[in-house]
């Protein structure tokens, strides 16, 4: 009996990296390899043999279905620290890759990382220089459809910061990653 659990032990370590390719054989393992049901100290431990990876959560107006060709580009820029109050810090993400003429965006989506939000603190995703600019303030990461239809080569910003009057001894608030992901339609 020693030798069988010994064996499913020495399985289990050695499949540990190889988790998803190894369902099967764990499977089969666990029907010739099984411990006798007994009290507690015979159960065998549950197992788990990938890993849940969570969707993300459905855009509040879904995009107009396309028949035509689409494409999209990710940038990643670093985010500046807030070090005062009252004053917009500026994430400028490049548009990656060659747009093609015409294209216009019709899905954008963000994500921003900062160590804290302290009460004041704002948010704006903007597109063309601040021409148009979305209120992600209370969203660290999301989708919308606010842009679309827009020119797909423009660039977009991230505007954010704390308003309100300054607190004596006030640490500022690191800036980490950036994001924003823009999905375009391609004219025919």
């Amino acid at each position: 009996m020693r030798e069988r659990a010994g064996l499913a032990s020495m399985m289990l370590l050695a499949g540990s990296a190889l988790l998803p390719a190894l369902a099967p054989a764990q499977s089969y393992a666990d029907r010739i390899l099984s411990l006798p049901q007994g009290g507690t100290e015979n159960r065998r431990p549950i197992i788990i043999v990938s890993p849940v990876t969570p969707t993300a959560p459905s855009p509040v107006v879904p995009a107009a279905a396309t028949n035509g060709p689409s494409g999209a580009y990710a940038s990643d820029e670093a985010g500046p620290d807030i070090r005062a109050r009252n004053a917009d810090y500026l994430t400028q993400f490049k548009v990656v890759g060659q747009i093609p003429p015409g294209a216009t965006i019709s899905k954008v989506s963000w994500r921003y990382t900062v160590a804290r939000k302290p009460a004041g603190f704002e948010a704006r995703l903007c597109w063309k220089d601040a021409a148009l600019c979305w209120d992600v303030s209370h969203a660290d990461s999301g989708s919308t459809d606010f842009f679309n239809g827009r020119d797909a080569s423009l660039p977009f910003q991230l505007y954010y910061g704390v308003r309100g009057s300054t607190r004596t001894g006030e640490a500022p608030v690191k800036g980490e990653v950036n994001q924003v992901i823009v999905t375009f339609d391609i004219p025919r």
